[in-house]
């Protein structure tokens, strides 16, 4: 080990940057393919309630498709973001189906849908106008554990910077 410190064995290595994702564009990836359609504020949504009178919502709509053999229950490992000041969770507190608000639990291989990662913003938070949301990817490998193949590595594998859109009721 004292040797490969003399050729640089022991230098940092930095990660590559994540590569950049496009609004609107299919990010295709493992176990999902991923596009992120639009970040919004709202006041209501469907029968979620706030926990706090005052609060609104912050959502990130995406249509997600399972790119896997399986069907996935890990849909909050999709994305995350940041920038936003005053959100109560750092994960979503609600991942819904656009088309009728049910809650989403599974993802079926092959079936695009349309979700909604919603949070709950404290009412004194500054109003964001822009969001940094990071799309994850997993592999396919054998556990080191187990030796049973999952999907490991929850890793970023694009970014995007997207406007928020402030539709909430006057």
């Amino acid at each position: 080990m004292g040797a490969s410190g003399l050729f640089g064995g022991l230098d940092v290595v930095e990660k590559p940057a994540v590569p950049p994702a496009v609004i609107n564009e299919v990010n295709h990836g493992q176990p999902w393919n991923v596009t992120v359609v639009r970040a919004r504020l709202l006041n209501e949504l469907g029968d979620l309630r706030l926990q706090k009178e005052g609060d609104r919502w912050f959502a990130i709509v995406a249509e997600v498709e399972v790119t896997a053999p399986e069907s996935r229950n890990d849909v909050g490992d999709v994305l995350s973001i940041s920038g936003v000041e005053g959100l109560l969770d750092e994960a979503p507190q609600h991942i819904v189906a656009v088309r009728d608000a049910s809650r989403v639990q599974y993802l079926n291989p092959n079936m695009p849908e349309r979700i909604g990662f919603v949070w709950e913003q404290s009412g004194n938070a500054p109003l964001p106008t822009k969001v940094t949301i990071t799309i994850y990817e997993k592999t396919y490998r054998a556990s080191t554990l187990t030796d049973h193949m999952e999907w490991l590595d929850h890793e970023p594998r694009a970014q995007l910077e997207v406007p928020v859109e402030d539709k909430r009721a006057s």
